[in-house]
């Protein structure tokens, strides 16, 4: 079933440009089957975001995270050995519970993001969903709400994606992904004040481990 919000009904407000504050490394996070990191690179990186993921920045993301793959700020573990079973992003340092990453087979229409209760990321369940009829959605977008507030990820861009949140009637970009490496590694810069990062993260990867992935 389409999801009820279209990026059509919000047309991008041009006059905002991302302005990142916030950059994660997620090491293996895609197509990934038992565990994977999520590295906190915000203020370690010495090349500038100008608006997109040059070679430069790309590569200094990558040797910052090599620095620090010690010390993640979350990490994921898998309820299992394939692919497509319950993921569970943990704080590294305490090991509490984030939230839970549902990407089970049935679950092809829609991801769910379960947050435990008195979470400081989302007061509800968060739902994932295609853009159009599950199959033939041309537009590569993906749509959920959080705190009553439509957000989209567009994946129109090829390897590159772009995160955007719903103001005034608007599309306004608080974050972008891009791929690096073997298609196992992406860079996730943010606009921490728009965004919640945990929210970011999670929904990032049930979208890099979209309906079209399969186990091998």
């Amino acid at each position: 079933m389409p999801h009820p919000f279209h990026p059509d009904d919000f047309p991008v407000n041009e006059d905002v440009v991302l302005n990142p504050n916030k950059v994660y490394y997620l090491k293996g996070c895609i197509h990934f089957k038992t565990s994977a990191k999520i590295i906190n690179l915000s203020g370690h990186i010495r090349q500038p975001f100008s608006g997109d993921f040059s070679h430069a920045f790309l590569d200094d993301a990558e040797q910052a995270a090599r620095k620090m793959d010690d010390s993640p700020t979350y990490e994921i573990k898998s309820s299992g050995n394939m692919m497509r079973t319950l993921k569970t992003i943990t704080d590294a340092k305490s090991g509490s519970k984030v939230c839970d990453l549902n990407m089970t087979f049935v679950s092809f229409a829609s991801s769910n993001i379960r947050f435990p209760p008195g979470s400081e990321h989302s007061r509800h369940e968060v739902e994932m969903c295609p853009v159009g009829d599950v199959g033939h959605d041309d537009n590569k977008h993906e749509a959920f709400v959080r705190h009553s507030i439509p957000y989209f990820w567009d994946m129109t861009r090829g390897r590159v994606g772009i995160l955007y949140k719903c103001l005034n009637q608007k599309r306004v970009e608080v974050g972008r992904v891009a791929g690096y490496g073997f298609d196992k590694d992406v860079v996730l810069v943010l606009n921490g004040n728009e965004v919640d990062d945990v929210v970011a993260i999670s929904t990032c990867i049930v979208l890099l481990n979209g309906r079209d992935a399969m186990d091998a």
